[in-house]
């Protein structure tokens, strides 16, 4: 189980397909370019640019800017609708020295949890935004930390907030995260809408073909009721096994929704091996701490991952929500997670055909009445059909609990599925429950 409760509170640069369209070489008025050049009249093109800072050109009058080839030192508040493009690896790289962000959803933030926020690009209206074929570097230069303080700022690359409704399409996002990385739970390449703020603030993006990787905590957080994402093509890469912190790839929580297609999460893994009081990473998923590649905690119904890749994780993909909420992993791919392919950690969860090889657990279910996690809210209920789980180091299905007079029934049903080269050779040999009166696994039987 991954440190969710504390998220609360994205590769080399380069150019992109797109990224090297045919620029315009002239605008209307309500287009504006920005270039390093120095603006110079008729101000209508990358040779004579209207702005030298995007910042410029997003309180200007254009609703459409072309961010011309070059690295922008600079950290942009977005409040009002505007598209923005980028060519030829266009990069937005923070200065030398960053400054809070004082968008009123960044105020809201800080508000709830009494932490500043510092972003990248702070994207706070009720307006459209799009940007596309942009890069943004969301490394700190140095520690943002102040003096004497640890984990004193929630960091994010692009903050999506205030009922904002962004188009994010063909962008590399690097960060977010101090130079050095550490075992503080900020960091978020993307993180649309916030749970924590008062008033909460809301977030809807729609991400294609987007890479993320060089986060501290999360590559991507939908968070909190009435935020929505779609999430499609996206690359999201951890940084593989660290000692500093329990990484995710991708996090759908509390009341928000989320779609994910045909991505690829891989390299959240955790090595953190702190004494007591620190809960350390592991193998062990009743008592450690473990990265997850996409995780649902406490999601709004209608979430899912289909179609994607998830490989060289703690755990490929976790659920942690109501009985009614139910999201959906289908149609994908887990190898080399190290741990689990698919954990439900509590609630239901529909698991259908999918591929899993090569981890210790193809789908293990957890059962707990107390713990370092807290408590179950609801017995876990899941379906699995048409799935392929072969060549686990444990068991294809694992039911662990801590055999608690207080745990909460649950049970798994599996059928039409192909589970081989597993500690037993048929599905009855492959798997196991530590609890079997309270915590069922129902398998189709050897033929």
């Amino acid at each position: 189980m991954s440190k969710r409760a504390t998220v609360l509170r994205g590769l080399t640069l380069a150019a992109c397909a797109t990224c090297a369209a045919a620029l315009p070489a002239s605008a209307s008025a309500t287009t504006l370019f920005v270039s390093p050049s120095a603006p110079s009249a008729p101000f209508n093109s990358c040779a004579h640019p209207a702005y030298s800072h995007i910042q410029e050109a997003v309180r200007g009058p254009g609703t459409a800017i072309h961010v011309c080839p070059g690295t922008y030192a600079e950290q942009l508040t977005i409040e009002r609708a505007v598209a923005i493009t980028g060519y030829g690896g266009a990069t937005v790289k923070l200065p030398a020295v960053t400054t809070n962000s004082t968008s009123p959803c960044d105020a809201a933030s800080q508000a709830g949890d009494s932490l500043p926020d510092q972003d990248a690009v702070s994207i706070c209206t009720a307006g459209k935004v799009t940007i596309k074929s942009l890069n943004i570097e969301a490394i700190w230069p140095g520690n943002p930390i102040e003096e004497g303080e640890s984990c004193a700022f929630n960091l994010y690359g692009v903050l999506v907030a205030g009922g904002a409704d962004v188009e994010l399409a063909h962008s590399n996002i690097t960060g977010a995260r101090p130079h050095v990385l550490n075992g503080c739970q900020y960091g978020v390449g993307i993180q649309v809408g916030m749970s924590y703020a008062t008033p909460e603030q809301p977030g809807t993006a729609k991400l294609v073909s987007d890479t993320v990787s060089g986060y501290d905590k999360n590559g991507i957080t939908v968070d909190g009721v009435g935020s929505q994402a779609t999430i499609t093509k996206a690359t999201v890469t951890g940084a593989g096994e660290i000692p500093q912190t329990a990484q995710n790839g991708i996090g759908v929580q509390l009341g928000a929704t989320a779609t994910i297609t045909s991505s690829t999460i891989s390299g959240n893994e955790c090595d953190l091996t702190d004494e007591p009081p620190e809960t350390p990473c592991g193998a062990n998923a009743m008592a450690d701490y473990q990265a997850t590649g996409v995780y649902f905690y406490e999601a709004a119904a209608g979430s899912s991952l289909a179609k994607s890749t998830l490989e060289g994780n703690d755990v490929g993909a976790e659920g942690f929500d109501s009985s009614s909420a139910d999201p959906v992993i289908k149609y994908d791919t887990f190898e080399d997670d190290r741990y689990e392919s698919v954990q439900i950690s509590q609630g239901s969860a529909t698991v259908a055909n999918d591929v899993m090889k090569h981890s210790n657990v193809g789908i293990q279910l957890l059962q707990f009445a107390e713990g370092p996690f807290g408590a179950q809210a609801y017995g876990d209920d899941v379906t699995a059909t048409n799935d392929t789980i072969e060549h686990m180091n444990d068991w294809a299905v694992l039911g662990r609990s801590d055999k608690n007079a207080k745990d909460m029934s649950g049970e798994i049903s599996i059928t039409h599925s192909k589970i081989s080269g597993n500690p037993g050779p048929r599905p009855l040999e492959s798997v196991e429950s530590e609890n079997p009166t309270k915590l069922k696994i129902f398998a189709e039987k050897d033929s």
